[in-house]
């Protein structure tokens, strides 16, 4: 049988920290029942960089924490050769006035390029370019055009290349990951004990990952909480 795996982005982990949901990882692995890997890239996002920085000191104990106790393991089978052909070509896709965009971050190219070595695994992800470059590539030249407030000119075949690799791969979010832990029962401790107990349980968490940095949109909550609420 196959070994389920997910990679996960910086990205998903910071947001479940900084709404006090961080919890729910291990839990979700002990369901999940296979892998959480980080690249080196990400644990540099997730734990070193932010331990010199007072403000953020404690969120990467607590990623520190996750990795000594196993809920996380650092991937050392990156394929390099393929990150750095993989950023070089989404990052010479776009163009601003003359100059070619730096649209996607060490990290985030390193979680999609391990899971796209091991086959069956999945990213968990939350920042939007990548996932519309996988998902929507359509909708890049809009959102960096509104992003950066300048006409934004597009290498289609570059960017169209960049999408094909990846059409396999699935993205999570951390919103689906705080979805599943609520169809799990995990979140019941904090159902308040009011009428509408279950909308108000469901609107803090979910509006919980808009605010800490998930890319979600009003509508989409919306619809999220309405299958979860069936």
């Amino acid at each position: 049988m196959t070994e389920k795996i997910l990679f996960f982005d910086a990205g998903p982990v910071i947001t479940l920290v900084m709404s006090r949901l961080g919890w729910l990882i291990p839990e979700l692995k002990k369901k999940f029942g296979g892998k959480f890997y980080i690249t080196p890239a990400v644990k540099f996002e997730l734990v070193d960089r932010p331990l010199t920085i007072r403000r953020f000191q404690f969120e990467a104990l607590e990623v520190m924490k996750m990795i000594r106790e196993g809920v996380f393991e650092i991937y050392d089978k990156v394929p390099d050769k393929k990150v750095l052909t993989l950023k070089k070509l989404a990052n010479s896709a776009f163009t601003m006035k003359g100059k070619t965009m730096d649209v996607l971050q060490a990290g985030e190219v390193e979680a999609v390029a391990s899971a796209l070595q091991e086959k069956n695994a999945g990213v968990v992800m939350d920042e939007r370019t990548l996932r519309l470059l996988i998902e929507s590539n359509k909708d890049m030249k809009s959102l960096l055009e509104r992003r950066f407030k300048r006409n934004v000119i597009v290498n289609l075949k570059k960017m169209n290349e960049f999408s094909t690799h990846f059409k396999n791969v699935p993205i999570i979010r951390s919103i689906e990951l705080a979805s599943v832990a609520y169809k799990l029962g995990l979140l019941e401790q904090y159902l308040p004990k009011k009428r509408d107990a279950k909308s108000t349980l469901l609107d803090a968490v979910l509006w919980a990952t808009k605010f800490n940095g998930c890319a979600v949109t009003e509508h989409e909550i919306e619809e999220i909480k309405k299958v979860l609420m069936k």
